[in-house]
């Protein structure tokens, strides 16, 4: 048997439908840390159905999730079965003015006070936390938790992307901005964020630009390349102010640029002064970029920011502080599960808050596709 299709429902339910039973939907709910069957809608065209084939589905789906350690836990302790539960903590020591250090034991005793064997991974340089998360995923370790900025998380979400076995993600921020964890209401504070680690979890959306994956947000344009410049001295001394100021400068000299756009709804080429695609409602430490967006609603939220002038992108930036950006008539606004675009101009898009690929590019989301520690 394999699993032909799921979608999300409301309340992160889950409908599925499976080769052997093509024309019967089977609806999921997340319990504890595993989905279980809910409701089976079965359809007389089909065979007759056995609890082995409905625990082969339960089984299949929790794979395909991610959630399949958690639910192969269930199955084995109602045998009388015992399992020691592994977890890795990958940690960046430069974040958070070097504050990394003293939360390990925290995070360390909370993870085991839920039941974990724990393992320390501490990173020394980029791509660290690359290969520790795909150890992790190797290893069919239950949860990582991430601890450091927004650049520690994104690197852990490409060592878990599309791997076929993904533990739980715990959220510890240290960074500057710590947009995702801003989107998904994991607290700011570190010792409040541990204190949600082991708990409850939420699925999230990650987008893929082209063979890498990202958290948050794509931006292009001279603002989006000039934040993606800001060192990592001038994040520890001026925060998100360090993206301010170096944005502000752009504006006395911007550029403008032709883009094009494919998206689900139809084609978009217009004079742009910058472009976004995001995942969540905060960019940047601002919460109201996108206030529709869910961080598991299965869509990119974009805005095409048009060439105007001086006064006009004041007015449009008074709209994002308010949450109104996608009413602004100088600015596109749609949402699209799958993006390419292209431009006559050379332009590098700033993933994340760190620079990527030039154009063109190709974007789509992958939904639901971690589980994540949440309040």
């Amino acid at each position: 048997m394999n699993l032909v299709k799921r979608t999300y429902t409301k309340r992160y339910n889950i409908k599925a439908s499976f080769d052997e039973f093509p024309h019967s939907n089977v609806i999921f709910r997340l319990i504890h840390r595993y989905y279980f069957i809910y409701i089976v809608n079965w359809s007389d065209k089909d065979p007759p159905v056995t609890k082995g084939h409905l625990e082969k589905m339960e089984q299949l789906l929790n794979d395909e999730l991610g959630t399949g350690h958690f639910y192969r836990n269930r199955k084995s302790n109602k045998r009388g079965g015992t399992t020691v539960k592994k977890a890795m903590i990958i940690a960046n020591p430069s974040s958070g003015k070097e504050q990394a250090e003293q939360y390990m034991d925290r995070i360390k005793q909370q993870l085991e006070r839920s039941g974990f064997d724990v393992e320390t991974r501490v990173t020394e340089g980029e791509g660290d936390a690359v290969r520790f998360a795909k150890d992790a995923c190797d290893a069919k370790f239950e949860a990582v938790v991430a601890m450091g900025g927004d650049g520690t998380m994104n690197e852990t979400v490409n060592g878990f992307a599309e791997q076929p076995y993904r533990p739980a993600m715990g959220v510890v921020p240290l960074g500057t901005v710590n947009d995702f964890a801003r989107a998904l209401n994991v607290p700011l504070e570190p010792e409040k964020a541990i204190e949600v680690l082991g708990g409850r979890t939420k699925p999230a959306d990650i987008g893929k630009i082209n063979d890498r994956y990202f958290l948050n947000i794509l931006a292009l344009g001279g603002i989006a390349e000039a934040a993606g410049e800001v060192t990592s001295e001038q994040k520890t001394s001026m925060g998100v102010l360090a993206y301010m100021m170096e944005g502000l400068k752009t504006l006395t000299d911007k550029t403008p640029f032709t883009i094009t756009v494919e998206a689900d709804s139809g084609a978009y080429e217009e004079e742009s002064l910058i472009f976004l695609a995001a995942l969540t409602n905060s960019v940047a430490g601002f919460e109201k970029l996108a206030p529709d967006a869910e961080i598991a609603d299965g869509h990119f939220h974009c805005f095409i920011v048009k060439d105007v002038a001086l006064p006009k992108l004041l007015r449009i930036g008074a709209a994002l502080l308010k949450g109104d950006l996608q009413d602004d008539p100088d600015v596109i606004y749609f949402t699209s599960k799958e993006l390419r675009i292209n431009s006559s101009f050379h332009l590098k898009a700033n993933v994340d808050g760190d620079m990527g690929d030039a154009v063109p590019i190709d974007l789509k989301v992958l939904p639901g596709h971690l589980n994540i520690y949440t309040p």
